[in-house]
């Protein structure tokens, strides 16, 4: 399946009003894509069935017994959810099983795949971004390559989430309420790569990561108030945020360990600012022991490395020569090994001048 952009897919773009009570606010979307819901989520049970033995013991029950529907177990998860970051979006997921007319258990593992995937050191393969400075302007660019399911693109859509006259603009997988990427125009962007887990522990009864970021996204506001909220609460699993803003400073990649962060922002090369990259590892070398192997190793005949590092060297070397134009902004992202066959989406956006741009596989 080819990477098509979202126009020419000829999808359409879902509103979500912020001011409308949480559980009625994905029901125009659910009467149009019930069954797209319910096929991603038959995969991702799907998936979380074949790689339960994986899983830590402790989540091997509530993982299979939401995969089988788990009405009770998965009430109970999700009033416990309920009771560490407020009801809302609790609400949001019980309205989507209730409007799909599906089971509240595979709703609460859609949600919570991220951090399953996370916390039992099973990679959803990774990402891709940077951010570059074009004409004055901040841009983010990057790669989506998340495959478990690998059918979360052919059922990605656009999300415009909207307060009265804010509005900001996310790149979501059906069924999920949570954010991985999203565009607010005038003030910022930010995207969600995956970060390695190793040794770092897990805080299973903090804030789930994609709701995290999405509860960031509803406040709105500027990108130093962004910036700083993605770094006011623990989540479930750590992450990179790559956010960018409407100054040329104003790029910065924050790494979420879980229950601590660290910063890195844009340097300045003489009049330029250089371009920032970030994949699927840590940067610091005191975090170097948290991340996963450079060699590769076999298991069932099967070879397997972990491709963050030469994504990383590969879009290093491709932004020596920095892009001119918005075009060229896209050309850096394609080609192996940083766009494969396993890239769900790829998006361009440039919050000072509004402009937005996702591609997704179909």
């Amino acid at each position: 399946m080819p990477l098509v952009e979202y126009s020419a897919a000829k999808l359409p773009v879902y509103d979500v009003d912020l001011t409308a009570p949480p559980a009625e606010r994905w029901k125009d979307l659910c009467a149009a894509e019930g069954e797209n819901i319910a096929a991603l989520l038959a995969d991702v049970v799907d998936e979380c069935l074949e790689h339960v033995s994986v899983l830590p013991a402790y989540l091997q029950p509530f993982v299979t017994a939401t995969a089988w529907g788990g009405g009770t177990l998965a009430g109970w998860m999700v009033d416990r959810i309920a009771g560490m970051f407020g009801e809302d979006y609790v609400a949001e997921i019980r309205g989507v099983a209730r409007y799909a007319e599906l089971p509240l258990g595979h709703l609460v593992l859609g949600n919570l795949i991220y951090d399953i995937c996370q916390i039992s050191g099973i990679p959803g393969v990774g990402c891709s971004s940077y951010s570059v400075t074009l004409n004055g302007k901040p841009t983010l660019a990057r790669n989506m390559d998340w495959v478990f399911p690998a059918s979360t693109g052919l059922h990605s859509r656009l999300i415009r989430f909207h307060k009265g006259p804010k509005h900001y603009e996310s790149v979501s997988v059906l069924g999920c309420v949570g954010v991985v990427s999203a565009c607010c125009p005038g003030e910022w962007a930010i995207t969600l790569n995956q970060a390695p887990s190793d040794g770092l522990g897990t805080n299973w009864f903090q804030w789930p990561t994609l709701q995290r970021l999405r509860k960031v996204c509803d406040g709105f506001g500027t990108y130093r108030s962004l910036v700083r909220r993605v770094q006011e609460y623990e989540t479930m699993s750590p992450f990179f945020a790559h956010v960018v803003g409407v100054e040329p400073e104003e790029q910065t990649v924050v790494a979420g360990l879980g229950s601590d962060f660290r910063r890195t922002k844009v340097r300045r090369m003489g009049d330029k600012m250089a371009p920032l990259v970030q994949t699927n590892h840590y940067l610091d070398d005191d975090l170097d022991d948290h991340n996963p192997s450079r060699e590769r190793w076999e298991e069932d005949g099967t070879t397997y490395y972990f491709d963050t590092y030469p994504r990383h060297a590969s879009l290093t070397r491709r932004l020596a020569v920095p892009p001119q134009d918005l075009e060229q902004v896209v050309r850096k992202l394609r080609g192996s090994p940083v766009t494969t066959e396993d890239t769900q989406h790829q998006m361009v956006f440039q919050p000072a001048s509004g402009f937005s741009r996702v591609w997704i596989r179909q």
